[in-house]
């Protein structure tokens, strides 16, 4: 088995000069930066891909944001020039709407309840949806650290956050909650979300500890509040006609790579997520719990909203709701 880590700068002149070989060429790829959590994830599932008994696999691992943004690399995985990606389920809400709802914040109570969900036959149906209507489907799948705010000015309170402008990804989802919370959302790429909040282009932004921290965001915004207003989730995704093309011994084996990467990256994740909080109160961020009900108040009432609105299935957030866990 042969295993290439290819590097930002030159990852798509390699990748294709790489020679063809006699096993099965997987292209991974997300667009997370170097080093971030979901980046080193992609780096344990390739490196589990090669101390593995198979030598069907030749693996082309694509670090960074070489292939474009996490829509773009999307788009070529549903194409098959990238046969497996490491990034968020909020990627597939393009063409299933009902991901929207994991973007919703406070659908989920805590990790045991999203972890408990990912589990369900409501997830199940809504990854055959990701393979009939996308052609890719979820390999494995777990919880993330929370979500939390970085703004320039500190927030106390929900008042404080109305009006100002938030950045988000362009996610309908994200896009509706922060509406719904009274901020103006704005939408600004991942990777230039930095200089958006350096230049007060944007008041605020959201993200996990890990995440906000590759990209500085504490430097730019150094007020940080602790929403947790959404249970993040990560995930390994391969396209369907590269898992049909395989045989069932080789789909366990690539499976088996995928639960161990994301559980390892699971637990990682929240072990590391106080220390990264450190470090940014340490280079002079200040970090602040809040009173999250009034903003999960303005987020509950405006679901039925959202599914007359089609965001995703009518009845489909209090069926999670329901879910123990």
């Amino acid at each position: 088995m042969k295993y290439f880590a290819i590097g930002a700068i030159t990852a798509l002149s390699t990748l294709l000069a790489v020679p063809a070989f006699s096993e099965t060429r997987l292209v991974v790829a997300g667009s997370e930066a170097v080093d971030s959590l979901l980046d080193r994830m992609a780096v344990r599932f390739a490196a589990n891909l090669e101390a593995s008994d198979s030598d069907a696999f030749n693996v082309n691992l694509v670090r960074g944001q070489s292939l474009g943004s996490a829509q773009q690399v999307m788009e070529q995985h549903q194409a098959g020039s990238v046969d497996v990606m490491y990034s968020r389920p909020d990627w597939f809400t393009s063409n299933v709407s009902d991901f929207q709802v994991m973007s919703w914040g406070f659908t989920f109570r805590d990790r045991g309840h999203l972890n408990a969900f990912l589990g369900s036959d409501v997830f199940d149906k809504m990854n055959q949806k990701v393979v009939n209507e996308m052609g890719v489907r979820v390999l494995a799948a777990g919880s993330d650290q929370p979500r939390i705010l970085y703004t320039r000015e500190p927030i106390t309170s929900v008042d404080d956050v109305q009006d100002i402008k938030m950045r988000v990804p362009g996610i309908k989802a994200y896009l509706k909650l922060w509406e719904a919370v009274g901020a103006t959302p704005t939408q600004v790429a991942w990777a230039e979300a930095f200089l958006a909040l350096q230049s007060g282009a944007v008041d605020g932004a959201e993200a996990d500890a890990s995440g906000a921290y590759s990209q500085k965001f504490h430097v730019a915004a150094p007020n940080i509040t602790l929403t947790n207003h959404i249970i993040s989730a990560l995930h390994i995704s391969v396209n369907e006609a590269t898992w049909s093309s395989l045989s069932a011994e080789d789909q366990a084996t690539l499976k088996e790579a995928a639960d161990e990467a994301v559980a390892w990256a699971s637990e990682t994740g929240m072990s590391e997520s106080q220390s990264v909080l450190d470090t940014m109160v340490i280079e002079g961020a200040t970090v602040s719990e809040i009173d999250g009900a009034p903003f999960a108040a303005r987020a509950g009432v405006a679901v039925p909203t959202m599914e007359s609105e089609g965001l995703w299935s009518e009845g489909l957030w209090q069926r999670i709701r329901d879910i123990e866990g």
